[in-house]
């Protein structure tokens, strides 16, 4: 059998799922062919489902692929028989927070005609289970650390700037930018500079409407917006911050709060989804409720002021960085993880 991954064509957006996908294809297991890569156009859909998969193909379909919920149906249609694993980055039917019902609907019916799934984390796991896939047919596999991001973390003691606050995310509403915004409102009479690293492809109008805000800020001096990074600069920019702050509505892992552990970054976030699995507690960092400005501001309040905290939280998530896998740990998981699901009787 033949493994066969069906991607959205948006490659080149700087998202955790195509870093995940892209860092997963690479670090596939030596001896083993890699999988064939077919992508899916993300706003039309395919015109022919199958074109291109092949004969006795093990499938692995990343879940913004569901989004066309018929070309799914005629791929099954087509290999009746063949094992189809959703990849779950992210689904709108275990979002809590997703005001989109009919996505949701069409999603559930979906997971009826699919055999299993790899997840992020245990809580996308055990949203899949709520939402009847069995449990035998769902496998976790943790994003993967570049070893880039684990040489030794950065001394920040005695550094003679202000605090820099890092945000790792594309602008979209689900992150919860307006939300620190309201909090750094807040806290203004602190010394402090805000980071931004992320960009508008995804949603122009939010990009937008964000930008048209923060022009009209009062601390818009403070903040820095780097749009889109190179990749190999991330290890720096991480370097080069205090604080990791991460105010998102829904998370189902989030591989940037990894990567700011393993430079050794105390984490403030949103306690949602699979992110606080990163942490195991909280002496890597707080996490607040979503949609909290007070409580946000409070703990940014706390780890601007006492820089013996930020640094104690920060190793305490250096270390818990260690135990995250690499990717070709990763990877030889994920095949693993497939292979189990082809093997189980539908």
């Amino acid at each position: 059998m033949t493994e066969v991954f069906i991607v959205p064509d948006i490659a080149g957006v700087p998202t955790g799922g195509n870093l995940y996908n892209r860092s997963i294809l690479e670090a596939w297991p030596s001896g083993y062919d890699p999988p064939q890569v077919i992508a899916w156009p993300v706003d039309t859909g395919p015109d022919a489902p199958s074109n291109g998969v092949g004969d006795e193909p093990r499938i692995v379909i990343d879940s913004l692929c569901l989004k066309h919920p018929e070309a799914v149906r005629a791929l099954r249609a087509a290999y009746p028989d063949a094992p189809i694993v959703l990849l779950a980055h992210y689904l709108n039917c275990i979002d809590p927070r997703s005001g989109d019902r009919r996505s949701a609907e069409e999603e559930r019916d979906l997971l009826s005609i699919l055999d299993g799934a790899i997840t992020p984390s245990r809580f996308v796991r055990d949203a899949l289970t709520e939402e009847g896939v069995p449990a035998e047919g769902i496998h976790v596999v943790p994003p993967g650390l570049d070893d880039a991001f684990r040489r030794p973390a950065p001394d920040r003691v005695g550094r003679d700037h202000p605090t820099e606050l890092l945000t790792v995310a594309n602008l979209l509403p689900g992150k919860g930018l307006d939300v620190l915004l309201d909090a750094l409102d807040r806290v203004q009479d602190l010394d402090w500079i805000w980071r931004l690293v992320g960009g508008t492809d995804l949603d122009a109008r939010y990009g937008d409407a964000f930008r048209e805000r923060l022009r009209d800020s009062t601390f818009g001096d403070r903040v820095v917006w780097e749009g889109t990074v190179d990749r190999g600069s991330m290890p720096c920019i991480y370097d080069r911050a205090d604080v990791f702050v991460l105010p998102s509505r829904f998370e189902t892992c989030s591989m940037a709060t990894r990567e700011a552990m393993a430079r050794g970054l105390p984490v403030v976030a949103s306690r949602v989804g699979g992110l606080p699995e990163n942490l195991v507690g909280e002496a890597a960092g707080c996490l607040v409720p979503p949609d909290d400005a007070v409580a946000l501001s409070a703990i940014v309040r706390l780890l601007v002021g006492d820089v013996g905290h930020r640094e104690a939280m920060g190793a305490a998530a250096k270390r818990q960085s260690d135990r995250f896998p690499s990717w070709r740990e990763a990877a030889q998981r994920f095949r693993r993880g497939v292979r189990q699901v082809a093997i189980t009787e539908r």
